[in-house]
């Protein structure tokens, strides 16, 4: 059970208790779904602390933690500081990137004991991903590439973007998706250089490249993907750098497996792209660990010497991007196995031209 791992490390580490505030570890280690929530985890139990907003949602979607109801006579901190007084808590852990100061002055002044900020104990256990939570990254994936077939037959000059991505959200939600997995991007013409080009006003006019990137939130997991196509007839220019960026993602891709450094999988795309040129237009990591965030860790990128472990689910995602006249990026989902890494997508790569 992922808490007793929690507890473990408690234990180990000599931390009485540890009081777990970002929503997504607390879903991670409890499966309760709600906006609001803190988790108490000591050496030998734990205590799922909300409101009765979300009271009977959390005892229906938890096991083996305690419910608490809030309220204003028993609120967060006093049943936190309770615990630190009837239990001689000495220290107390918290997640400190996702503590404001202000609120560990607050806790400072009225928990009686020492806070110790402690780094990526709950995402250190997220980065490798059970069967079921890749089954619900694969589900996520499917339903982002449906719904993205049902669109391309509206990929037409004078078009608008913003048109396009509203209704690749809607045919994801149709689906089965709870919704989009992040502000979807189509990024046409000129556009298609910024990387992060999310859907504008601009109509789409023959002899554009159109980057796509986009993907389904399901079940509390995500997918992304990203394929390019092309309206109208491409140049060979367009065509070559098109297979570039291929080239670079399937190279990188087939040197994925467990214990190969993540900076490592980055150099063999980077290396494609800057032999054939290119290297000043690729200006990001290759890619990232997807699970409850669509952005975990590891990170695939230069400096990064994470190494990669089985059950990791990864993007792979090279680019190149033309300042003022075009880009193209190709995306995959990759499980990292022992021996290879497998490809979750199903969608083909190779350049559509419409």
């Amino acid at each position: 059970m992922k808490i007793e791992k929690i507890k473990e490390r408690l234990i180990n580490e000599n931390i009485d208790a540890i009081l777990i505030t970002n929503l997504k570890n607390i879903r991670y280690l409890t499966k309760f779904s709600g906006s609001s929530a803190f988790l108490l985890i000591d050496q030998e139990n734990s205590y799922l602390l909300v409101d009765s907003r979300y009271f009977e949602q959390a005892k229906d979607e938890t096991e083996d933690v305690d419910v608490v109801l809030i309220n204003n006579e028993n609120t967060n901190l006093s049943f936190i500081k309770e615990k630190i007084l009837s239990k001689k808590w000495k220290k107390l852990g918290f997640e400190g990137k996702y503590l404001s100061y202000s609120e560990w002055c607050k806790w400072k002044e009225i928990f009686e004991c020492e806070l110790i900020s402690i780094e990526n104990w709950i995402e250190d256990l997220r980065v490798i991903k059970t069967q079921d939570e890749i089954e619900n990254i694969k589900r996520a994936l499917e339903i982002a590439e449906k719904a993205f077939m049902k669109i391309l037959d509206l990929v037409k000059p004078k078009v608008r973007e913003k048109e396009i991505a509203l209704e690749l959200e809607y045919q994801m939600i149709k689906l089965g998706a709870e919704k989009p997995a992040f502000d979807t991007i189509v990024a046409s013409g000129w556009r298609s250089a910024l990387p992060h080009g999310r859907a504008s006003n601009k109509e789409i006019l023959p002899q554009e490249f159109i980057v796509f990137d986009f993907g389904a939130h399901y079940n509390g997991y995500n997918s992304d993907i990203t394929r390019t196509v092309f309206l109208g007839t491409p140049k060979e220019d367009e065509i070559l750098i098109y297979n570039i960026v291929l080239e670079a993602q399937r190279k990188a891709e087939e040197v994925i497996r467990e214990g190969v450094k993540s900076n490592f999988v980055d150099k063999i795309a980077r290396d494609i792209i800057q032999e054939n040129g290119f290297g000043e237009y690729f200006g990001h990591g290759l890619g990232h660990g997807v699970g409850l965030e669509i952005h975990e860790i590891p990170r695939i990128a230069p400096k990064n010497e994470d190494i990669l472990q089985e059950n990791m689910v990864v993007t792979i995602e090279p680019g190149i991007y033309i300042p003022k006249k075009f880009g193209v990026r190709i995306e995959d989902l990759i499980v990292v196995r022992k021996e290879y890494g497998e490809i979750l997508n199903n969608f083909p790569k190779e350049l559509i031209i419409l």
